[in-house]
């Protein structure tokens, strides 16, 4: 007998979703030794940093946790962070989530962490990021963003700065000293290995760094001063994207460009940049975070570099002298977040993939016998090696859908065809039931419901990879299309600008002509029907239930309710987001109204679930309040749950299973099938505001 599509009982309970999200941030390789970084939902979201050795035959061996017990490693530079740590021969540095300040940590845990930037006037006041160590071991650059002194009335100050790695006065170290300032935003601070120059990235409002920013390179004096007068442009400019800089070990320096429409890798000598590899394809990511590395120098002259095509990432061999690149043929779809090292022989990633969990991995080029982990390789490369899983406790593979590529006919108005855009669909599975005949009499249940999720930024991308947030639906009977809008990476710059001055519109429709897609292929219920997304996906999410009819309910996790309201309330780094997305404002301020969901809030009528962060201030809890307000005036069904302690982005444990199971919980009830596990029941709401906004 078969089971109702949403009934499925499934081996995923919401504690599994996130107790199983172990994630993982840079890697670095050093001294024979692969370092990480881990962030731990069971611990809050505590961010440790672990290592292990190089060059085994084990599949995930031992590692060292480094961190000390209560140490959170994590920075808030640009609120989304990255390069939190460096190695530093025998120490780390890292930014402290407690205090923001930079500290000295032997990496054999024989002292507490020392700090080696003095304490803020005010908490969180100073903080650090993207650290770089100059050849010499006892210098590190960084990226400092300052909230405090001069010229932080309207925004925080972006700096480059040095800092000794052993101050002289270690209970007050003395201030960092300013290597570059005046620009808007700083990043990637990389010292040759000769130590004379250094190479950074900077750039202005009103862009993105995916917009326009300018690789410069600079002389250093013996002290690791940047010699006035010295700073020379390499590459880049307010409509061209640079990336990732980085020097080879014979002191060339290398950058990703998109100067051809595409983010390729240039090698930059003798004042001109070659295009090693001319290619419609990205050697690039948009750098929401700092501290990202998409390629990595082998000893052999050939370079391990990202590479994307139609959205679909692997990672690739580039000989340049030749120009020629080699697929390996690696099993991972998805390299996130961009951390490609090398020590010369062998790479170190962060790899993820539709059919097992996400992995730090190491991988040699040149090794041919397998080491026996099971991974498939191709003929004359080494078998990747498993250094560290995102899970003690996978899914088991019988379990697991596999994703298909969509690509699907859209457009500028609802069911129009003179474009396309891209999405992955997950078919409901699971071997333990059997589902409903499609050529059955029940037309109700002869399809299933289907989630349309919808990736934030909106500048990313979605990937195909086993998230254990989607199997938790389609081990359900719920299925998932997850979408590349007009938007996303990965396709070009092209598809990337297409929605300049167009967010909330080009965005929204291609999500809706995804759902209207899935449905007249029989890949779902056209009764059945939701949308989800967080912070910019939240967004989609809000207008396609004010401005359209397709959907039959949605759940926006910290969604932006208020364009106008997000200009003036977000961090230094959206905060001109916005000019490019929507336009300038106050010229455009009409068109920021026309495009808030909040005051177009009589056109939802579908239920709507809001999850939101009481610490949020990417998306401020008030966004929330006031679309509650909107809900509760025009009497539209709603449910709400608040998570008082996180900020932009669920981390605790405890918060992410609730909020799944809220979500389910509420499609349960939207589409009138009963959740088999009796997930807790979140209220749905009429022409009230929750007892907690009261």
């Amino acid at each position: 007998m078969s089971t109702p599509y949403g009934e499925w009982p499934s081996p995923i309970a919401p504690e599994d979703v996130a107790e199983g999200g172990r994630g993982f941030g840079s890697v670095h390789v050093a001294d024979g030794y692969a370092y990480w970084l881990e962030r731990r939902p069971s611990e809050g979201g505590r961010g440790v940093v672990c290592r292990t050795a190089l060059g085994g035959s084990d599949d995930t061996p031992d590692h060292d946790e480094i961190t000390p017990e209560g140490f959170d490693v994590r920075t808030l530079v640009h609120q989304y962070g990255g390069g939190d740590f460096a190695v530093a021969g025998d120490d780390l540095v890292v930014a402290s989530m407690d205090d923001q300040r930079l500290h000295r940590l032997p990496v054999d845990g024989s002292t507490e962490p020392t700090p080696i930037t003095p304490e803020p006037p005010e908490p969180l006041a100073l903080r650090y990021a993207d650290m770089a160590v100059g050849p010499g071991g006892d210098i590190v650059y960084a990226v400092r963003e300052r909230h405090v002194g001069p010229g932080t009335d309207d925004e925080p100050a972006n700096e480059l700065v040095r800092v000794p790695l052993y101050p002289g006065d270690e209970d007050d170290p003395d201030d960092p000293a300013v290597i570059a300032e005046g620009h808007d935003f700083y990043a990637a601070p990389r010292p040759a290995p000769d130590g004379d120059r250094i190479a950074y990235l900077r750039w202005d409002h009103p862009n993105m760094p995916w917009d326009g920013t300018e690789l410069v390179v600079a002389d250093l004096d013996a002290e690791g001063e940047v010699v006035s007068g010295s700073e020379t442009v390499a590459l880049g400019g307010p409509d061209e994207s640079v990336c990732s800089p980085a020097w080879s070990p014979d002191g060339v320096l290398h950058a990703v460009s998109d100067r051809t429409g595409w983010w390729n890798l240039y090698r930059i000598a003798d004042g001109s940049a070659e295009n090693l590899h001319p290619a419609d394809a990205e050697f690039g990511v948009p750098m929401w975070l700092v501290g990202v590395s998409t390629f990595a120098f082998l000893d052999d002259g050939r370079i391990a570099t990202l590479y994307t095509v139609d959205g679909e990432p692997s990672l690739r061999l580039l000989d340049p002298s030749t120009g020629e690149i080699v697929d390996p043929d690696l099993p991972y779809t998805s390299f996130r977040p961009a951390s490609i090292r090398s020590d010369g022989d062998r790479v170190v990633f962060l790899g993820h993939r539709p059919d097992a969990p996400s992995a730090v991995v190491e991988w040699s080029p040149e090794s041919p016998e397998p080491n026996g982990t099971g991974d498939e390789g191709s003929d004359g490369f080494g078998e990747p090696r498993r250094l560290r899983e995102s899970t003690d406790d996978p899914i088991a593979p019988a379990y697991v859908s596999t994703p298909e590529s969509v690509v699907f006919p859209t457009g500028d108005a609802v069911g129009a065809d003179d474009t396309v855009a891209h999405a992955h669909y997950y078919p409901p599975h699971n071997p333990d039931v059997e589902a409903p005949d499609a050529d059955g009499p029940d037309s109700d249940t002869e399809r299933p419901p289907l989630v349309v999720k919808v990736h934030g930024g909106p500048t990313s991308r979605s990937e195909a990879t086993l998230s254990t947030s989607t199997q938790f639906l389609t081990t359900r009977g719920v299925a998932v299309l997850d979408v590349n809008y007009r938007g996303s990476t990965g396709y070009g710059r092209a598809y990337r600008d297409a929605l300049d001055g167009q967010w909330g519109v080009r965005d929204t429709l291609d999500c809706v002509n995804a759902a209207r897609y899935a449905a007249a292929e029989g890949l779902a219920d056209p009764d059945r029907l939701a949308i989800s997304g967080g912070s910019a996906g939240g967004y989609a999410v809000l207008c396609a239930l004010a401005f359209h009819d397709t959907f039959d309910a949605g759940a926006s996790y910290y969604g932006v309710a208020d364009l106008a309201a997000l200009s003036a309330d977000t961090h230094k780094f959206e905060s001109r987001y916005l000019d490019g997305l929507v336009g300038p404002l106050p010229a455009a301020e009409e068109t920021y109204r026309e495009r808030s969901p909040l005051y177009h809030a009589e056109g939802i009528s579908a239920p709507l679930l809001l999850l939101q962060g009481g610490k949020d201030e990417v998306v401020p809890p008030a966004q929330a309040g006031a679309m509650i307000d909107a809900l509760v005036a025009n009497d539209t069904p709603y449910a709400y749950v608040e998570f008082p302690e996180e900020r932009h982005g669920f981390r605790d444990a405890d918060n992410i299973a609730r909020a799944h199971e809220a979500e389910f919980a509420f499609y349960g009830e939207a589409f009138g099938f009963d959740p088999a596990g009796d997930p807790e029941h979140v209220p749905m709401l009429v022409g009230e505001r929750p007892p907690e906004l009261r």
